[in-house]
């Protein structure tokens, strides 16, 4: 049996990279955001274990919850919540979560739904480079604690799309901001 499954899963990787390359080479940013927003979730596991002092795992607690809502990544500690994106051009957080009454509130007028500001202590958007989009050492990460992207309009509740105002004010030193909101959220 594990035989045919490693065989298979050899044919699944032709046709993704087939599709993954013709995707880079339309340069179909949306629909390759899509395809890689689980594999972002690892890119950055790995960007964060080589380069800060933190140690994350990939979230596996999603039995109690069918929307994934919240985090990504975490702490082995338990300590930081992370949401992790993928984006090329604007960063926004719209998401898509059923519609239930805990969520009626986070609705906007495009149907989709907000995040709290409750629900990840910091979001890091991936930034491939658009000249070498498969070339993960070219990307660059935005770290932004989630206080700083809370709407003014709408309090307790995240911006849809960040202001490039917002996030070019995190665009660099990404590392040492994610160890300092670290230390900020373990001392609360």
């Amino acid at each position: 049996m594990k035989d045919y499954i490693v065989k298979m899963n050899r044919k699944i990787q032709k046709y993704f990279s087939i599709a993954l390359n013709s995707l880079v080479e339309e340069k179909n940013w949306r629909d390759l955001g899509k395809i890689m927003a689980e594999v972002n979730e690892y890119i950055q596991r790995d960007w964060i274990n080589d380069n800060t002092s933190l140690e994350v795992i990939k979230r596996d607690d999603f039995d109690g919850d069918p929307d994934a809502s919240g985090y990504d990544l975490i702490t082995t500690d338990g300590i930081l919540k992370i949401q992790s994106k993928l984006r090329v051009d604007k960063l926004h957080l719209e998401q898509t979560r059923r519609k239930s009454g805990k969520n009626t509130i986070k609705e906007n007028n495009t149907g989709h739904v907000r995040y709290g500001v409750d629900e990840a202590d910091v979001f890091i958007f991936s930034r491939p480079n658009t000249d070498c989009y498969l070339n993960i050492k070219e990307w660059k990460y935005v770290v932004i604690p989630s206080w700083a992207i809370e709407d003014p309009n709408v309090p307790g509740y995240l911006y849809t799309i960040v202001p490039k105002k917002v996030w070019k004010k995190f665009q660099d030193n990404s590392e040492k901001r994610l160890e300092d909101i670290y230390e900020s959220v373990s001392n609360r």
